[in-house]
């Protein structure tokens, strides 16, 4: 496995998003899944290579003034 610095941060990714299944609670958009883990992580288990669509969420300073 990649280390942790390596590996992106779902939790920070525009296509992560929680779900209500107990079971499966985090997904993905660009794959279009849902998993136990970590998605990023199943892909790299998947596939052995990282996630290819990671793509970082704009700092919260950034977003409030987008909506305006």
């Amino acid at each position: 496995m990649a280390p942790t610095s390596a590996r992106p941060d779902c939790l920070h990714c525009i296509h992560y998003f929680v779900t209500w299944d107990a079971d499966k609670p985090r997904g993905c958009r660009a794959y279009e899944f849902k998993a136990a883990e970590l998605p990023s992580d199943v892909v790299l288990s998947s596939s052995g290579e990282p996630c290819q669509f990671f793509d970082r969420k704009p700092d919260a300073s950034k977003r409030s003034k987008l909506v305006r």
